[in-house]
């Protein structure tokens, strides 16, 4: 429920969406489908990448005048970088990358955000 607000909140923010593919065939359905399915294994994208993600992220959430607005848009925004990094990590793998990496922006993410932790996306 909280990704579908999330969705709902951010569809007004400015993200950008990918247009749909132009009349795929079955195999390239298939194909398209199987990238897109989401991983457990945060592993494959490193802490850096996700701290320096999310430190260029912070200008636009601090311009968001609410904690729900914020939520949202990183919930959102974060899904859809990790879908195209092709791992899809709980929270609780995130809250330990940025524990580690950048604690300061963790902080400060979850500050603005009105959340306790990553495990609440």
């Amino acid at each position: 429920m909280l990704l579908c607000s999330a969705l709902a909140l951010t569809a007004c923010s400015g993200t950008e969406t990918a247009a749909p593919a132009h009349n795929p065939d079955s195999s390239t359905l298939a194909a398209a489908t199987a990238k897109a399915r989401p991983s457990n294994d945060a592993t494959t994208v490193s802490a850096a990448d996700l701290c320096g993600y999310l430190r260029g992220r912070l200008p636009a959430l601090r311009a968001i005048d609410s904690d729900v607005g914020r939520m949202g848009n990183l919930t959102v925004n974060l899904y859809s970088w990790y879908e195209k990094q092709g791992a899809v990590p709980t929270g609780a793998q995130i809250d330990d990358q940025t524990q580690k990496e950048c604690p300061d922006i963790r902080a400060e993410l979850l500050k603005i955000s009105g959340m306790q932790s990553f495990a609440t996306l």
